[in-house]
């Protein structure tokens, strides 16, 4: 079984006319948290390694025949078993877990989840018995026995209305089979990527009986998987649910992937729909605030999914001009001094009053959203510096550098964000 890209999944949805709900665009979030957090479970002095082969190629769509190859390239020996079980748990409960999610939003119209596994030969007995059991989605059975059942397992859920599941026949309790989830799967959809947690705490208390050093380096790893987790429940937190504007831009940015045929992160592209909201702002004060703090989980986040942008629009002019921001006067800008862009920046083009900005040798910098069937505006790389050329009544005119901001500004707008 080939693994199934974002870029992959994107187009079969077009294809099938299929809206994906929102959870999707935030997928690849947990599975490159749950992808680290496996790792821990691999020999120590190769988790490093294998960390890196592994989301570089999920991000770049590979085949795990090429995942391997790369493994065996660097010097690690695993069996192929264990590559590949490394390879598949994160984007295998990275989707049981957004499934579960839409299920749970849907309830009201679909109440019952019928589990369902494959029948042929390769299906492990223990998962066959539990095919077409149907229960209620708030039943206890589902905290412990929703797929995956084990590594690889291939079972999945259909959601049923309650004329449905009667008419199927919802399993009493009388009739459920005494079967137990594989080894350390029990786990609740709802909790995923932080089931790994207890498996660490497991790990480190053995390994403090025996092993010092490798609790404390097994203590980094489970330190390291928390703040991701809180990284990404922040950066879910700032994303409000999206309107129907907001869908109509999503939508004209994934037909642009689907152009360029470029296997984008879903959660970069639902950066870009966010931050391109005339009134949006939370998304924008959790980049300012982690830059400032250096929450490194979070900012790796930013600059990825903006890299990952830049392969599907860049702006190639050397003068880019945006509108006035609200509250530019209040920065106090000197001819001369060094202004440094610290997270992604809109430079949009609307009808507002005020200073026009103009920003010069911008080639390179900036993703324009021009390109991307019809957007407007400019959307500016974190970590730019620029140098203040001239400011008049009417315009500020800006120059990139490579000398480093002295300074931090912020300009109190939701279209624009300096720092």
């Amino acid at each position: 079984m080939q693994p199934v890209t974002y870029l992959d999944a994107l187009r079969y949805a077009r294809d099938k006319r299929v809206v994906l709900p929102e959870e999707f665009y935030l997928l690849d979030l947990n599975a490159r948290q749950y992808a680290t957090t496996v790792s821990g479970l691999a020999s120590l002095d190769q988790i490093k390694t294998v960390i890196n082969l592994s989301n570089k190629a999920i991000e770049s769509g590979s085949t795990f025949q090429e995942f391997q190859k790369a493994v065996k390239e660097s010097g690690i020996e695993l069996s192929p078993h264990h590559l590949d079980n490394i390879f598949r748990t994160n984007i295998q409960n990275a989707y049981a877990h957004g499934i579960w999610t839409q299920q749970q939003k849907n309830k009201a119209n679909r109440p019952y989840l019928k589990y369902s596994s494959l029948t042929d030969s390769r299906v492990r007995p223990s998962h066959l018995a539990l095919n077409n059991i149907i229960r209620h989605i708030d039943d206890s059975f589902w905290l412990t026995h929703y797929p995956p059942n084990g590594f690889q397992c291939r079972c999945g859920v259909d959601a049923l209305t309650e004329a449905q599941a009667k008419k199927l026949s919802i399993t009493i309790d009388d009739e459920l089979p005494d079967i137990q989830p594989d080894s350390g799967w029990a786990i609740s959809p709802s909790s995923y990527g932080k089931q790994l947690n207890d498996v660490l705490d497991q790990k480190i208390d053995d390994a403090l009986l025996t092993n010092t050093p490798l609790a404390r380096k097994l203590s980094d790893i489970q330190n390291e998987a928390l703040a991701s987790q809180q990284a990404n429940e922040a950066i879910v937190k700032a994303f409000e649910p999206m309107s129907d504007t907001s869908k109509q831009v999503n939508e004209a940015i994934v037909d642009r992937v689907l152009e360029k045929n470029k296997d984008i992160e879903p959660s970069a592209i639902r950066m870009l729909t966010e931050l391109v909201k005339d009134d949006e702002q939370a998304l924008t004060d959790l980049l300012k605030t982690s830059v400032v703090k250096n929450d490194k989980p979070i900012v790796d986040w930013m600059k990825r999914s903006f890299d990952s942008l830049m392969l599907i629009a860049k702006n190639l002019k050397s003068k880019i001009t945006g509108n006035n921001i609200k509250g530019f006067d209040s920065l106090n800008l000197q001819k001369g001094n060094v202004i440094g862009i610290q997270t992604p920046t809109l430079f949009k083009t609307s009808a507002q009053a005020g200073k026009s900005i103009t920003i010069l040798d911008a080639k390179g910098i900036a993703l324009d959203l021009s390109k991307i069937n019809g957007l407007n505006g400019a959307l500016l790389a974190p970590d730019l510096n620029l140098e203040v050329i001239s400011i008049t009544d009417s315009e500020v005119v800006l120059k990139k550098t490579n000398e480093l901001a002295t300074r931090l500004f912020v300009a109190n707008n939701t279209l624009f964000n300096l720092y």
